[in-house]
C-alpha cells in the first residue's frame, strides 16, 4: 500500500482491486480511483495557491452505481471544421493563383495552416475520455487515459454486475437464480393442443 491507497474507513473485509489515476474535467484536480469489492473511493487531489494540496474523498457503494458513460472529445465537429478549412484554403490558393490577388492567395495558406493544426490537435489531444457514473449518489466525472479508462470501465461494470447478483442472492435465496418468472408449459399440454 502506498498514500494514495490509504482510505478513511476503509473496512477490514475491503480488499482493493484496483487502483487508476485521472483528473477531473478542469484537469485541475488529481483523481486516485481506488475500486474495492464494496465501494469505489475517489481520492480528489487539488492545489491551493500553487503550493498547498488539499484532499476530498467520495464513497460510492459499487452496487448504486445505475449508468455507466464514457464519452471522448466530439471528433465530428472538428472534423468537419478541418476539411472546410483545408478544402476552403486550397480553393483560395487557386483563386489567388487565376485572379493575381495576394489576398485570396494568403487567406487560403491561412485556413491551410489553421486545418493542419486542428488535424494536430486532434491526433495529439484525442488520448483522453470520460468515465461518468450515475447512480443515486448523483454523478461523477473521472477523466482517464484511453487504456486506463476502459480498463476501468470493464472492471467497474463487472464489479456491479457482481456486487448485484450477491445481494439479489443474498435477498431471495441461491434458488432463486434457477426457479423462472413464468411457468413453463408441459409437454402433455403442447401435445394435446397440437392434437
Amino acid at each position: 500500500m502506498d498514500n494514495d491507497t490509504i482510505f478513511p474507513a476503509l473496512s477490514e473485509s475491503e480488499m482493493i482491486m484496483g487502483k487508476y489515476r485521472g483528473a477531473d474535467r478542469s484537469q485541475m484536480k488529481r483523481a486516485i480511483a481506488i475500486l474495492t469489492n464494496f465501494r469505489l473511493l475517489i481520492r480528489w487531489k487539488g492545489m491551493t495557491c500553487g503550493c498547498f494540496t488539499h484532499s476530498s474523498y467520495s464513497s460510492i457503494m459499487i452496487d448504486s452505481i445505475d449508468r455507466i458513460d464514457d464519452a471522448r472529445l466530439q471528433e465530428t465537429a472538428g472534423i468537419f471544421v478541418m476539411i472546410f478549412l483545408l478544402l476552403g484554403g486550397i480553393g483560395l490558393i487557386i483563386g489567388g493563383f487565376v485572379y493575381k490577388a495576394t489576398q485570396l492567395f494568403s487567406m487560403g495558406i491561412g485556413g491551410i495552416i489553421i486545418g493542419v493544426l486542428i488535424l494536430i490537435v486532434f491526433c495529439c489531444g484525442n488520448k483522453y475520455k470520460y468515465i461518468t457514473f450515475k447512480g443515486p449518489f448523483g454523478s461523477e466525472t473521472i477523466v482517464f487515459e484511453k487504456s486506463t479508462a476502459n480498463e476501468f470501465e470493464i472492471r467497474l461494470s463487472k464489479m456491479v454486475h457482481q456486487r448485484r447478483m450477491h445481494r439479489f442472492i443474498e435477498q431471495n435465496g441461491p434458488r432463486s437464480l434457477l426457479e423462472p418468472s413464468a411457468q413453463m408449459a408441459s409437454n402433455y399440454n403442447i401435445d394435446m393442443e397440437i392434437k
